[in-house]
């Protein structure tokens, strides 16, 4: 941040730590739901909090706002800017983010039926949530990190933890395919739960798009799509 009033760098950190705070409260209710698939329990989904939308939008609005006050007021240096426009970006990806999460703890419990293989189920939604989970992370830490090499090293992590979540999604429908043409009076079920399971697969989507955006905030370039 070279040549910076402090106030302007207050104002640049509080948007910073604002952002932080949005990733962390997703970031927490993937692990509330991992928790719940963990537990072999999945019943225990719906009873989890959803990220309720009026209070997202609200923490979203803040947010963007103080972006644009924050562009009327000053002209930052270009890796400033570029962080701007990232954040500005951001605030969409984790609201897409709770909006499959909300999706997945509403539909995933009913369409466990009692003759459904929750087993199976669960022994790969497990995996694809802990790797949704840790593309996230490695996504929030990018937020902080000025290294080059650990922003590099973070985003690498993305990428393979995305890669890992889409293999193991194409694993799944494949196997609920099979399950489907083995017992077709469990079509629909099953059919509800790759479509349940898919809003998980969103969410490593997501992280990918936080980190590319960041990639692109810390060093420069042009943004990478996901």
């Amino acid at each position: 941040m070279v040549n910076m009033l402090p106030t302007e760098t207050e104002k640049l950190a509080k948007i910073q730590h604002e952002i932080l705070v949005l990733g962390e409260i997703v970031l927490e209710t993937n692990q509330q739901i991992l928790d719940a698939l963990k537990e072999c329990q999945p019943c225990k989904i719906d009873e989890i909090s959803k990220i309720k939308k009026q209070e997202r939008y609200s923490k979203i609005d803040e947010i963007d706002d103080n972006i644009i006050k924050f562009f009327a007021l000053y002209t930052p240096e270009a890796r400033d800017l570029r962080q701007l426009i990232a954040f500005l970006k951001m605030t969409n990806e984790f609201d897409r983010i709770a909006n499959s999460c909300n999706s997945f703890i509403r539909d995933f419990p009913r369409a466990l039926s009692d003759d459904v293989d929750k087993d199976f189920i669960l022994e790969y939604a497990i995996p694809l949530q802990k790797t949704s989970i840790s593309a996230l992370k490695s996504a929030l830490k990018l937020i902080e990190l000025d290294d080059k090499e650990q922003v590099e090293e973070e985003y690498k992590n993305v990428v393979v933890e995305e890669g890992k979540n889409d293999e193991l999604y194409q694993i799944i429908e494949k196997n609920l395919l099979k399950k489907i043409n083995i017992n077709l009076t469990l079509s629909q079920d099953y059919q509800d739960i790759m479509q349940a399971l898919r809003r998980l697969e969103k969410v490593a989507d997501r992280a990918l798009s936080i980190a590319s955006l960041m990639h692109y905030a810390k060093l420069g370039g042009t943004i990478t799509k996901a």
